[in-house]
Order: structure tokens, then sequence, then C-alpha cells
């Protein structure tokens, strides 16, 4: 019981930290204006393939946003991970969820079928966990794997959010329409996942927003963590990839 009050106050503390110092984050980024020279080639009629990623074809953009009352109406975009949780902070609940996008989704035209778009999130390796500091909660042998599963959703975003301003206060709806499940983690640390998003990305075109993606647990009971690198990964080949297979009438 004292090795799990230990890690409850780890996790709080690290959270301050990482609230405290985002005033200072140099990294944030805005959703690209127009297509990089890669992209704007691929928009031409025809079938095409696409790999959205940090370093080409258009920006990635995620923040993680928490509801504790002392982070729910504070910008989190220093946070590098893209992660999910419920957790407690001195004793209160707070839930979060991350909000992440591919600026390159919203340059394909009207009209476009989108025949395949595959989502890789990598793990993060033992330790590297910034807001949710002890890694995945669900695996063999975990102390909170009796609290429930991690598995979350990926759901399409229906409504404009900018990540140098969002919070879980202003936070934009988002649909279970054509959401995708994401498995619980089997392993604390290093745990990726492939998924098919094929029909959120075709709605993002058919809606003409491109509003991004949302990633939130299932269930948001405590205690239960899941997390990937986000975009601003230390390691580039972990951060989120997405692979489009597209044709342009």
């Amino acid at each position: 019981m004292k090795m799990k009050q230990l890690l409850l106050c780890m996790s709080a503390m690290t959270m301050l930290a990482f609230a405290g110092c985002r005033k200072e984050n140099s990294d944030a980024k805005l959703p690209a204006a127009s297509p990089d020279s890669e992209l704007a080639a691929k928009l031409t009629t025809g079938v095409h393939s696409l790999e959205l990623t940090a370093l080409a074809s258009s920006t990635q953009y995620d923040c993680l946003v928490n509801s504790n009352p002392p982070y729910a109406g504070v910008n989190l975009v220093s946070n590098p991970d893209l992660g999910t949780s419920a957790w407690t902070y001195s004793g209160t609940v707070g839930i979060s969820r991350d909000f992440f996008g591919f600026s390159g989704i919203g340059f394909l035209p009207p009209g476009t079928t989108v025949t395949s778009a595959i989502l890789t999130l990598s793990g993060l390796a033992p330790g590297t966990a910034v807001a949710n500091p002890l890694g995945n909660s669900f695996y063999p042998g975990s102390p909170y794997s009796s609290y429930g599963s991690n598995a979350a959703y990926i759901r399409r975003v229906t409504g404009p959010w900018n990540e140098n301003t969002i919070t879980w206060n202003n936070q934009p709806a988002t649909t279970v329409t054509n959401q995708v499940a994401v498995p619980a983690s089997t392993t604390q640390w290093n745990y990726g996942v492939t998924l098919n998003v094929t029909s959120l990305v075709q709605d993002i075109v058919n809606s003409g927003q491109n509003y991004g993606f949302a990633l939130q647990l299932q269930v948001e009971n405590y205690y239960r963590n899941l997390n990937f690198a986000g975009s601003r990964n230390s390691d580039p080949a972990r951060r989120p990839k997405l692979s489009i297979t597209y044709s342009i009438p």
C-alpha cells in the first residue's frame, strides 16, 4: 500500500511540474496553412499514397487536457506524450484526453475516396512518460489491473480547437460515429498499436472540416493510464504516423 501511495504522489507531482512550465514551451505548432511540395504533388487526379508524420507531408499537432480543477482551465501543450488517463491528484480525480491532428487531411479535395488510412501510435520507452509517469496501467502483474482495462477510443472531433489554447473547459465536441477501439495495453512500456481509421478519415474529407481526432478511455474511471508517443517525442521514429491511400476523381 505504501508503494502505491508513493506512485500516486509521484504522478501528481509530475503533472504539477509539467503544467507549471507550459509557458516556456517553444514547440507549439499550428495547422499548416498550405500543403508542402510533397503533398501538393499528390492532389491531382488519380490514386495516391501519402504518409503523414511529424517529419514530412504537413504538420502534426496535439494537446492533452485534464479535468482536475487545478488543470481544467490550463493549456497543457508542453506535454510531449499522447495519452489518456483517469487518475487521482491529491485525492481528486482527473480525467485526461488527448486531441491530435494532421493538417494534410484537410487538403484532400471534395470527392476524394479514402481507400485506406492506417494510424500508427508507438509506445513510450521505460521511464520516459511525462503526464502519466507510471506508464500503462493495464498489463500482467500491474498493481492497477484490478481497477479495469485501459482500452480507449479514437473519435473524430467536430469543432475547432488550437493546441495553444485548448483546455478541458473549452474542449470541442466529438462524435462516436465510426469511432475506433484502441485495445488495452499488454505491457507497461513500449506498447504500440496500428489502427484502421479509414472511415474516420473519410468522414473528415466528407465533412470538409479537418478538426482531427481525440483519444479517450472507454471507461473514464480511475486508475487507468494509456500512453503513446506524441508529435514532440524526442525520438522522431516514435511520433504518430498516418498512412493514407486515396483516389481523386
